[in-house]
């Protein structure tokens, strides 16, 4: 098996989280690395965003939403202008997505490791949803940690609740085996009547080559995951079932968050300050 299409899960369909990789890795330089293909064209300065953490372009209102540290959303247009904005509270927010079935919004809040929902006409949370610290009987994301770093909405119309997510648990020890640095698939009841504790499930958990896993992106059409790893500067992707399938450098400093317009216009949220605006060439990233 070559590094290129390294297996990160051993027993993908099963759902079974590994105590370590099929072909560990103690740094991501051991896997080839290219350049990321893409032409920079600016950074986007949102001026009461201080240390973006999180980002998602909006399907329905084309628009993008960022998150920061602090528990402010952020609602703005591809040129930078900003349509909204709103403390909602007083708590970590670190990264943001959507269902593009129902529009809503979904935060991933570190600390509490909960996943709010929120209304984006209005900013206001109408739901909150705790993730499990287990899984299988085991703790993979341990209280006191890093804790939830990144979010993506995977939509699925066969699925009883639209779709799924992926989340980040951002851990700086590969060898840590209560709080691993991973992506796990949750299930959130979005549909039904009981959401109280326990009825969040990890459906998957990916057990990743690197630390610092701090952004996520779906790409539906492929069925592809893009992860960044912030420590590294680095940019993944791999299958749903965790096979990586290439690693890229990433441009950009103290980079949080992900996602990409319909245009094929890349935005990194960047903890530092600033949201940074790449077009890639993304003929070149399928190859």
């Amino acid at each position: 098996m070559t590094t290129s299409r390294l297996h990160l899960l051993l027993a993908a369909g099963l759902g079974v989280c590994l105590a370590q990789v099929i072909c560990p890795l103690e740094s991501i330089a051991a896997v080839k690395v290219d350049p990321l293909p893409y032409e920079r064209l600016g950074i986007l300065r949102l001026p009461t965003v201080r240390e973006p953490s999180g980002i998602c372009y909006h399907s329905i209102r084309k628009t993008l939403f960022v998150v920061d540290d602090s528990g402010l959303v952020c609602e703005f247009r591809p040129d930078g202008g900003i349509v909204r904005q709103k403390q909602i509270r007083s708590a970590d927010f670190e990264g943001i997505t959507h269902d593009p079935g129902t529009g809503l919004l979904y935060i991933a809040v570190e600390g509490d490791e909960t996943i709010l929902e929120v209304d984006p006409d209005v900013l206001q949370v109408k739901r909150e949803f705790a993730v499990p610290r287990t899984f299988q009987g085991k703790t993979v994301m341990k209280k006191g940690g890093q804790g939830l770093e990144a979010i993506a909405f995977v939509p699925d119309r066969e699925h009883p609740h639209g779709g799924t997510f992926f989340v980040a648990n951002q851990s700086f020890d590969l060898q840590a085996a209560d709080d691993i640095s991973a992506v796990f698939e949750v299930e959130v009841p979005l549909k039904a009547k009981d959401t109280g504790p326990g009825t969040v499930k990890i459906l998957r958990c990916i057990q990743a080559p690197v630390v610092d896993i701090s952004g996520l992106h779906w790409n539906a059409q492929r069925s592809i995951l893009y992860a960044i790893s912030d420590a590294t500067d680095r940019l993944m992707a791999c299958t749903r079932i965790g096979e990586a399938i290439q690693f890229w450098t990433l441009p950009g400093d103290n980079q949080e968050g992900i996602t990409v317009a319909p245009d094929g216009v890349m935005y990194i949220a960047q903890d530092s300050g600033g949201v940074l605006k790449l077009k890639v060439d993304w003929t070149r990233m399928q190859k």
